[in-house]
């Protein structure tokens, strides 16, 4: 299994995570927005933990979410954080946060919530108030049916987080191609909005997992 991530600078959330998760995930740290990002690159984590706030950068989680979503854009990300305003909460999800838990929370939540973000279905922590705050639609399933075979992978090894060089890599293909593949399966299905192709492709990975 793909380990999780967590990007704090204070050690202690690290090792708690650690501590709360070790004894069934591979669990590794990072202290900054840098090494963050780096490490993601190094260890394509299943989940990524991320506190928003760092020294001398206010929302610096923020900044790493939209990075990290640029390369891998269906990448597992829960953030891990005491903001509870809810239009911090809708920025880090439209940013790319599949999850938000807030760090008050009783230890056993933690758990919970990386399964859910590792199944790629949102949560957001119950005391968090979203009643009113826009957050990206939801996508309608879509007739995948219509795709060829090649856009079907394509669009499946998005759903499972993969950046475009990855994907162009596990097909034998260039990444300008897999950029071609996924413009015609957006076509196709009539989807205009980003982060709704987004939710399709995570859709359809789940699905073709769930039937092997």
């Amino acid at each position: 299994m793909s380990p999780i991530l967590v990007v704090d600078d204070h050690p202690i959330i690290a090792e708690a995570c650690r501590i709360v998760l070790g004894d069934v995930e591979d669990v590794v740290a990072a202290r900054d927005v840098p090494s963050g990002y780096e490490a993601f690159l190094e260890h394509r984590p299943g989940v990524v933990i991320l506190d928003l706030t760092f020294p001398g950068e206010a929302l610096g989680g923020v900044d790493l979410l939209h990075r990290i979503s640029s390369d891998a854009p269906l990448a597992r990300i829960l953030v891990f954080s005491m903001h509870a305003d809810a239009n911090i909460v809708a920025s880090a999800i439209k940013a790319g946060a599949i999850g938000y838990l807030l760090k008050d929370s009783p230890p056993d939540e933690l758990p919970k919530a990386v399964r859910q973000v590792r199944l790629g279905h949102r949560y957001v922590d119950e005391r968090i108030n979203l009643r009113g705050v826009p957050l990206p639609d939801h996508v309608d399933s879509g007739n995948v049916a219509i795709l060829t075979r090649r856009e079907r992978e394509a669009l499946s090894l998005l759903g499972q987080g993969n950046s475009y060089s990855a994907i162009a890599e596990e097909l034998v293909i260039t990444p300008r191609a897999v950029a071609r593949l996924i413009k015609q399966a957006r076509t196709k299905l009539g989807i205009r909005r980003t982060s709704d192709l987004l939710r399709r492709a995570r859709d359809l990975a789940g699905g073709e997992d769930s039937s092997n």
